[in-house]
């Protein structure tokens, strides 16, 4: 039996992760201003939750992405937002393989 308390799908929520391992090809200074700037535009976008980036301690060159939101619709409106497409350069300094996922189960503590 499912525990609604750490399983997203017995409780009824519909959040998403977006998840993307990025490998540098240029400066990390300017893809790490690059992401701070998409960030902050991600941060005012409705649905948006939460958002981190990891730098890989075995190889400095590759970076992940992880950023959390209440549903794949709130993603994909503020993916498609013109305001987005100007700001996510990343494509400059970095080559990436983005996957937007769809929790199935979760434990732990969060925070």
């Amino acid at each position: 039996m499912s525990d609604p308390t750490t399983d997203p799908v017995a409780a009824g929520q519909s959040e998403y992760v977006f998840v993307n391992v990025l490998r540098l090809a240029g400066p990390a200074e300017r893809f790490e201003s690059i992401y701070a700037d998409v960030a902050d535009y991600f941060s005012r976008q409705p649905g948006f939750r939460h958002y981190e980036l990891l730098k890989s301690e075995s190889d400095p060159d590759v970076y992940i992405n992880i950023a959390r939101w209440s549903g794949r619709e709130a993603f994909l409106r503020a993916t498609s937002n013109p305001e987005f497409r100007t700001r996510t350069r990343v494509g400059e300094v970095a080559a990436g393989d983005p996957q937007l996922c769809r929790i199935i189960r979760s434990a732990g503590q969060s925070g």
